[in-house]
This record gives structure tokens, C-alpha cells and sequence, in this order.
């Protein structure tokens, strides 16, 4: 059954976040795209063979992507990446992404993933495969070439299909950032608006001239510790 609200939701959300980068980041506002059109998000669909999530195809029908934060001068990005991709984006970024997936049977799995947690040579926050390349993942946005925000088709015991996780590859992180699009789009509307009110208390930092921080929504705190579904795992050394 088609919930008839997403819409609603959706645009709510984003109406709250450009409310407040008006107040926050101004400069930023022009940086977000136009709406794609229905058959655009449908191509998406076709050539990645994904149903994406509602909530995820409304928000592309508010804005498809956002434009890249270095080429326009005095535009700072007004989201904490170097963009959001638009549809043609998320096809090519999506398929490179799947080019990474190399399968390692001795090398996968809940066992090894909770030695190299406890050994703090990997850093899980939420339920998240950690698997670069993962076939179940649509890439929606990017930083530098290493940071991506994913919206997880096939997530670990606990999660939700089209949960959004913010993986940095070189650094060996993953944090789910929210169950949903539409709760990471209204998680973003409140920091944004608890930035304007008192930006000690956010968890955003804002640079005037490049936009958020990437590194909005991560825990660095968790390193050595396990999420509560690897928590009762056998750990398993690869090495030996």
C-alpha cells in the first residue's frame, strides 16, 4: 500500500533545511537542483535494477542532487558532502562503486568483522555490512572520492532496507546516519536549526566558505566497540 504522505513528509523536511540554511549558510541555497522528473528517477531504477525507496524517489522529485560545492565560487555546499548526486549521477556512481566488489570468503563475515571491530582496524556504528562494493547499495552523494552516503538495500540483522549509512572508506568507518531518507533529511532540518539557535550545541561545523563538515553524524567514540548485532559473535582472527 502507497503511503500518501511520503510527499508531504519529504517536503516538509526539505522546507525545514532550506529555512534554516537561509539563516545559517544563505550563500548555499543556490546549490540546491531543480526536481527531476518521474521518468528520470524511473531510469535510475532501470539501469541499477533497484526499487528505490519512496521517500528517497519524493526527495529527488524536490531536488535532483545538489550542485558540486567547488564550481561555484561563493556557493558553499549546503549539505555536508561535496554534493548530493542527481539521478545521472547516482547511476555512474553507483555502478563504480559495484566495480569494488571483490568478494573475500575468508576475508568476509560477521566472525572476521568483529575480530577487526574489537581490534579497532574497523568502526561500525549501527547494523551495517561492511562490505565495499556491496551490490545491495545505491550511492546517493560523495566527498573527496573516499566518503559516501549509501542508501542500504540489504542491511545487516536490526536495520531497515534504504537505511542511509555514511561509509569513509580510507578511515574503515560506517555509520548508519538514519532508517530512512526521510529521517536523515529531518535529522539534518534539526541540527540545522539547533546550529542557527546555538552552534555549540550541534553536532554540525559550518565553514562559510565550503559548507558542513563531513563528518556530520559520525562516532568516533566507538572504536573497539561492537554494535548490538555482532555483539554474541565468535570473533575470527584471518590472519592465522
Amino acid at each position: 500500500m502507497v503511503d500518501t504522505g511520503v510527499d508531504e513528509r519529504v517536503t516538509e523536511a526539505w522546507t525545514r533545511i532550506e529555512d534554516a540554511l537561509g539563516r545559517v549558510l544563505p550563500a548555499s541555497l543556490g546549490q540546491l537542483s531543480a526536481p527531476a522528473e518521474t521518468p528520470e528517477i524511473d531510469a535510475v531504477e532501470a539501469a541499477l535494477a533497484v526499487s528505490l525507496p519512496e521517500d528517497f524517489r519524493a526527495g529527488l522529485r524536490v531536488h535532483n542532487g545538489t550542485g558540486w560545492a567547488h564550481s561555484a565560487p561563493g556557493q558553499p555546499s549546503p549539505v555536508p558532502l561535496d554534493q548530493l548526486y542527481g539521478t545521472d549521477q547516482i547511476i555512474e556512481a553507483t555502478r563504480m562503486w559495484r566495480d569494488n566488489h571483490h568478494p573475500e570468503p575468508d576475508w568476509d563475515g560477521p566472525r572476521v568483522w568483529a575480530h577487526f571491530v574489537d581490534e579497532e582496524m574497523l568502526r561500525l556504528n549501527g547494523p551495517v555490512r561492511p562490505v565495499v562494493g556491496s551490490p545491495g547499495a545505491v550511492v546517493v552523494g560523495g566527498m573527496n572520492g573516499d566518503v559516501h552516503w549509501l542508501l542500504d538495500l540489504d542491511p545487516a540483522p536490526g536495520g531497515t532496507p534504504g537505511q542511509v549509512v555514511r561509509v569513509d572508506v580510507e578511515c574503515a568507518s560506517w555509520d548508519v546516519l538514519a532508517p530512512s531518507w526521510t529521517q536523515l533529511l529531518v535529522r539534518y532540518a534539526e541540527d540545522l536549526e539547533l546550529f542557527a539557535a546555538d552552534p555549540d550545541s550541534s553536532t554540525l561545523t559550518i565553514d562559510q566558505d565550503f559548507g558542513p563538515e563531513c563528518e556530520w553524524g559520525t562516532s568516533f567514540d566507538l572504536w573497539g566497540t561492537r554494535p548490538a548485532w555482532l555483539r554474541d559473535v565468535q570473533a575470527r582472527n584471518p590472519y592465522r
